[in-house]
């Protein structure tokens, strides 16, 4: 049975970037993905975003720390990523109870200070210079300058390539079917077809989708989550419209993004149809008609936009508290899991990336990721 340091399991955007900073460190890893490289929700078509306004207070020292490295990553990986950073404007037009109203706005942005991502409350006369086109109803925004967004795919193959220039192992087509403990603390790999590798150090588990199936089949408890396809469409831009920025709005699930095609991306967290089973999405007119009609409330410019594609092709795995489980695993203490990224993990990849690689080499866990333990579920592996 062949030996190495570590195992990472799953070539998503996660994975990739944890197998790159392990190997870059100076560690034998291993990488494994069932099918190919971003074959699941680190692919598919547009752009993601990457930002750090409006997270959950939780996330903000993991997106903080993103924002510095996203802009230099081009250049360390030494393949594009396509990042692009042009701010987000977060859209609030009445007041209602709770955090969607604009009267919690300074406290938003004084949490986000805090933590260190820069934001801006923006009044009407403002918004109406930093993107004419905005429905009148709209009051205040807040603008976080570093948001920006990326090429999905990209960065992910990115972080492969570059995890092999530094050396890294990569097998594609190989799945995981459980780890088991091993001998001297090790863990044991095996594969679905039969083969088994060892761990010596460490597996970090980062197979999104499919990490509570391997979690149950491994160890016979189960992650309180589920899995959810956002669905997104693309329509045409009309004859001199400009997106300057990331327009995201707290009332309505909306996000519009601009594309490298100059078409008008919408995403904002609506479920299309999934089958969890066969790992198939299906699209909802219903959801495209809300998402239209939202669009139309926010850029009246683009009411009646030519609808170009809808896509429900991607599944991610979501939380009930929409933060992810980043953690060890219960009776596998060197067996860390990364999943129920909720929608939003692309853009601190990066970040929970070296975070991590640091918990897996030194042995103790950093403080950016203590907020995403599963103890917060009281989950409890049979004995």
């Amino acid at each position: 049975m062949q030996s190495v340091e570590y195992i990472v399991v799953g070539g998503g955007v996660v994975g990739t970037a944890t197998a790159w900073n392990l190997a870059s460190r100076g560690a034998e890893v291993t990488l494994l993905e069932a099918r190919e490289f971003a074959s699941g929700a680190s692919g598919g078509p547009g752009r993601r975003g990457v930002r750090a306004g409006g997270r959950d207070l939780r996330e903000l020292p993991l997106a903080r720390r993103a924002q510095e490295i996203w802009p230099e990553l081009e250049t360390r990986l030494g393949a594009s990523t396509h990042y692009r950073r042009n701010g987000m404007l977060s859209l609030y037009d009445v007041e209602i109870a709770g955090v969607l109203g604009w009267e919690s706005l300074p406290a938003r942005a004084q949490a986000q200070r805090a933590a260190g991502v820069a934001c801006d409350i923006v009044d009407r006369e403002r918004l109406d210079e930093m993107q004419p086109g905005i429905a009148d109803d709209v009051r205040y925004a807040l603008y976080t300058p570093n948001d920006g967004t990326a090429d999905h795919p990209a960065t992910t193959r990115a972080f492969a390539k570059a995890a092999v220039e530094s050396g890294a192992t990569v097998r594609e087509h190989t799945g995981v079917a459980r780890v088991v403990p091993g001998i001297d603390d090790s863990v044991v790999v095996h594969l679905t077809t039969d083969d088994r590798l060892r761990a010596t150090r460490g597996v970090i588990i980062a197979a999104n989708r499919s990490t509570p199936r391997l979690l149950s089949d491994s160890v016979g408890f189960s992650l309180p989550m589920w899995e959810k396809a956002t669905q997104i469409a693309f329509v045409t831009a009309p004859p001199g419209f400009s997106l300057n920025h990331q327009i995201s709005h707290t009332r309505r699930r909306l996000s519009v993004k601009t594309t490298d095609e100059g078409s008008v991306m919408l995403s904002g967290g609506r479920p299309g149809g999934w089958d969890p089973v066969t790992g198939v999405g299906t699209t909802a007119p219903d959801v495209l008609r809300a998402t239209l009609a939202d669009l139309a409330a926010t850029l009246p410019e683009l009411a009646g936009a030519e609808v170009l594609a809808v896509d429900n092709s991607r599944a991610d795995t979501s939380t009930v508290d929409l933060i992810p489980v980043i953690d060890t695993v219960p009776g596998l203490n060197s067996v860390f899991i990364g999943t129920g990224w909720s929608g939003h993990g692309f853009a601190l990849a990066p970040a929970v990336a070296e975070a991590l690689t640091t918990w897996a080499l030194t042995g103790e866990r950093p403080e950016s990721l203590r907020p995403f333990t599963l103890d917060r579920f009281r989950v409890a592996c049979p004995t």
